[in-house]
């Protein structure tokens, strides 16, 4: 089971809290390990950060414990990705903590839990149409934790059952800190939106078909290759934006080659073209040489079929002709 790394800040101690303004303080507190030695990148965004607290006000005196979670609020979406594509499961961390430049004498008990409320106000403010991850797709076995004296978070598990998810749905779970033993709780970051954006093209994808080599222009008619297709695993899109994913082409997905595939939901029709590694490709790809002969796709069975072909640097054709059927 693949577990993601969490967000830590737990180990960052700060010597010079009096010295430095709280703004710049609470970028290093949040930021993580490796944006730690890289000083200009964290003092560039604790100018970005600083303006996020609306709810609290601080100043450099102040010996308040004011609680947050990492990566939490509307603005952090692109930091909470859920990953769907996964086939089995993952473990991500929900963080937890303490976002004040003091450091903690006592242990203080925290408590976590979902809130639906929380996406069904972002779907209303942003018009986008999230729905609650599935009780199927997760698991958080404890929703409290305890930040010990002198750390600045604690590590909650959360499972995700990555492999049953439907990729064309776009699903968001929430997670909000309900309780910190009565010290203050950010408003604003008080909330993680765990977030994965579905496209009614995205999944799962055996393949079949050919791929030809020909020496030469493929006029020659001399074939020097074919290659199965059907051999292939099941390919996992990766979505681009709600109406647009990238899939490997042919048998080259494992080089990075991949259709760019635009879905029309007023036509029901898809439009591919290829990735930027394909046509940056000098070795393998002949620039402008790429041709479309089919790209089709059935909206009842959501089956594409894509025709295309290539030359090689050297000048041989390259004619792919495959199907993807969701699964």
């Amino acid at each position: 089971m693949p577990a993601r790394q969490p967000n830590l800040y737990d180990n960052f101690l700060i010597k010079t809290a009096k010295e430095w303004p709280f703004s710049v303080l609470f970028a290093v507190l949040f930021f993580t390990g490796s944006m730690k030695k890289n000083l200009i990148v964290v003092l560039a965004g604790a100018f970005l950060f600083a303006g996020c607290f609306k709810d609290v006000v601080h100043n450099d005196a102040d010996t308040t414990a004011y609680f947050a979670i990492a990566n939490g609020g509307t603005a952090s979406l692109a930091s909470a990705p859920l990953d769907l594509t996964i086939p089995d499961s993952t473990i991500l961390y929900v963080n937890p903590g303490i976002y004040s430049p003091i450091t903690l004498t006592t242990d203080v008990s925290v408590k976590i839990a979902i809130n639906d409320a929380a996406r069904v106000a972002y779907n209303q403010q942003n018009g986008t149409n999230y729905e609650l991850l599935p009780d199927s797709l997760f698991l958080l076995a404890d929703s409290s934790g305890l930040v010990t004296a002198g750390a600045r978070s604690v590590n909650i598990p959360l499972t995700i059952y990555t492999g049953k998810a439907n990729l064309t749905k776009s699903y968001m779970l929430p997670i909000s800190l309900t309780d910190a033993q009565g010290h203050p709780i950010s408003t604003d970051l008080s909330t993680i939106y765990y977030n994965q954006l579905g496209s009614p093209i995205a999944g799962r994808y055996a393949i079949t078909g050919v791929r030809t080599d020909y020496v030469g222009a493929m006029a020659s008619g001399v074939i020097s290759d074919t290659v199965d297709l059907s051999a292939l695993p099941v390919q996992v899109t990766t979505t681009v934006s709600d109406s647009v994913v990238a899939v490997g082409y042919s048998d080259l997905g494992i080089v990075g080659w991949q259709y760019i595939v635009t879905f029309n939901a007023v036509t029901k029709t898809v439009s591919i073209a290829p990735n930027a590694i394909m046509i940056n490709n000098e070795t393998g790809f002949m620039n402008d040489s790429f041709k479309i002969d089919i790209q089709d796709y059935n909206p009842v069975t959501r089956v594409m079929h894509f025709k295309t072909e290539y030359n090689d640097a050297s000048g041989n054709a390259r004619v792919v002709d495959e199907y993807l059927t969701p699964q």
